[in-house]
């Protein structure tokens, strides 16, 4: 072990090309500290592990966001960002030890072997995994391997005595990273994005095809709960919206020199009204366009204060194949906004921060929000005051509804519980509901949930508690539980599409989003006030 951890200490050495004394020494004082363990441990010690640990602890004294991962880690947390992966094709569920499939990837491996939505996985091989304690990691590692290979399932289908005996061959899975797509009216286009992924600009342009937008329409660009990806994604899809050679943002760090990024191009849409909506979990790269965005005046802002990760990471591998994610650099918005909020204090409280933000009202109250006006900047065509110390502010303000669902419904919410009974529910009405509404906008119009669906539902979720008049009034009677609930039909029997199509309807930021894109007078006098966020509507 220890000519191992020599090895180590002079990799680190000379990767490092250390020339001052005192750094030599530190390097000197820990291989002696590995030398001693080796040496004088009461135990045998894994190298790998105490290494690893070193490394880690290492990287936590310097911010929140400078990690390490093993190989098999890294390339996990990358498929979402490369914009595929290889799989068989499916999304499920497991209810009750059995693998519900809720529906099946177009053109992808399931797809072509035969597979359906509404198909119970028994057996995979020859094994039986139906009620044997079955959990999502155990069976994503059965249904795992390498492309071209085969997976064969045993299925039951619908009231199939027999069961489907299918033979998949595993392939490339696209990962999306936009969610929904489509026109709210005929001037105003939304698209959700998830992620800035390797695909997310190609995804962008056939997004902007299909929907036929023109540079006269009006656009929704939804950034809630999108938690960033790859830089240079976020700069090619401001070139959608600025005009060329604009700033998008500029990086700088003690061993960084200042870098600016500008546009490369005239985007297709710089003369449309544009909204952004954002929430406490936007992050990084969609910091960097609603900043980009709202620093030039060139679109309103809308939701919650964003989460404020505003520093600039590259990988280093190591020799095992290993990463290292060292912060070089931090993000400034065009305005000179640093987007990082502080974290002087420990690696736990900044990851809590947004309870931290709830609870001190944040979340709920505008008024709540505290600037700190030593932090006071300008946007560069209008001169609005902007306010920096991490994230961003949007400039019309959304509260966040924690009384829209009855605690009942959002209890179970929480534990999976009402995903279960709509996968359930669909498995058994898809066939149903598919005759009864030709396509979806006839089950938009005309699907209601009524009282039995909600008697069913409160029976799933308790089924040794007699019906209680009071809880089906209460479901039945709330907008925003009926809403919902048809929603997640729709994405079972239909697309995620469609389940947007459906929730947006009662969703605050977006009907906000459309009211100011549905009057140009509200849209300029926002951009036009003086201090972001701070806009009221005349009455």
């Amino acid at each position: 072990m220890s000519i191992k951890f020599s090895y180590i200490s002079l990799l680190i050495f000379l990767n490092l090309q250390l020339n001052a004394q005192i750094e030599q020494d530190q390097i000197y004082k820990y291989n002696q500290v590995l030398e001693n363990i080796n040496n004088y441990y009461v135990d045998s010690v894994d190298d790998n592990k105490i290494v690893k640990s070193a490394i880690i602890a290492t990287l936590k004294e310097l911010d929140p966001h400078s990690v390490y991962f093993d190989k098999d880690e890294y390339d996990e947390i990358n498929k979402g960002l490369n914009g595929s992966f290889v799989g068989i094709g499916i999304t499920y569920d497991i209810i009750k030890d059995t693998v519900l499939i809720i529906s099946v990837i177009e053109n992808g491996p399931s797809e072509k072997a035969g597979v359906l939505a509404g198909d119970r996985i028994i057996k995979i091989e020859d094994d039986t995994i139906a009620g044997t304690g079955l959990n999502d990691e155990k069976l994503k590692n059965l249904l795992s391997g390498e492309k071209g290979s085969s997976v064969t399932i045993s299925v039951k289908r619908n009231k199939q005595k027999e069961l489907e005996v299918i033979k998949i061959v595993r392939g490339s899975i696209p990962v999306k990273s936009i969610d929904a797509a489509y026109r709210v009216n005929e001037n105003i286009g939304y698209i959700k994005l998830n992620r800035f992924s390797s695909t997310s600009i190609r995804e962008f342009k056939q997004a902007v095809e299909e929907l036929a937008l023109k540079n006269t329409d009006k656009i929704i660009l939804d950034l809630r709960n999108n938690s960033g990806g790859y830089l240079d994604v976020s700069i090619s899809l401001c070139e959608f919206f600025l005009k060329q050679n604009t700033t998008v943002l500029y990086t700088k760090g003690v061993k960084n020199p200042e870098k600016e990024y500008k546009t490369l191009s005239n985007g297709k849409f710089t003369q449309s009204n544009l909204v952004i909506l954002i929430n406490e979990t936007t992050a990084s790269a969609g910091e960097i366009v609603s900043g980009a965005i709202q620093d030039w005046d060139r679109g309103i802002i809308i939701g919650r204060r964003s989460f404020g990760k505003g520093l600039v990471q590259k990988p280093y591998f190591l020799v095992d194949g290993s990463v290292m994610r060292l912060t070089i650099a931090k993000y400034y918005t065009p305005s000179g906004r640093n987007i990082q909020k502080p974290y002087t204090h420990d690696i736990d409280s900044y990851r809590n921060e947004i309870s931290v933000r709830m609870e001190n009202g944040e979340l709920m109250h505008k008024d709540s929000i505290k600037f700190n006006p030593l932090l006071k900047y300008y946007t560069l065509n209008n001169n609005r005051i902007l306010y920096g110390g991490g994230g961003i502010m949007p400039d019309i303000f959304i509260e966040l509804d924690t009384m829209k669902y009855p605690d009942i419904y959002k209890n179970n919410l929480s534990t999976g519980k009402i995903n279960e009974f709509i996968h359930l529910y669909t498995e058994k009405e898809r066939n149903t509901i598919r005759l009864n509404y030709t396509d979806f906008n006839t089950f938009n119009a005309s699907f209601d949930i009524n009282k039995a669906f909600i008697e069913k539902l409160i029976e799933y979720l308790d089924a040794d508690k007699k019906t209680n008049a009071s809880e089906i009034n209460e479901l039945i009677n709330n907008k925003h539980v009926t809403n919902h609930l048809k929603a997640l039909i729709a994405y079972d029997c239909w697309s995620e599409n469609e389940f947007y199509i459906v929730f947006n309807e009662l969703d605050e930021s977006f009907k906000k989003a459309v009211d100011i894109l549905n009057d140009k007078n509200i849209y300029s006098e926002i951009l036009k006030n003086k201090i972001v966020g701070d806009y009221t509507e005349k009455k």
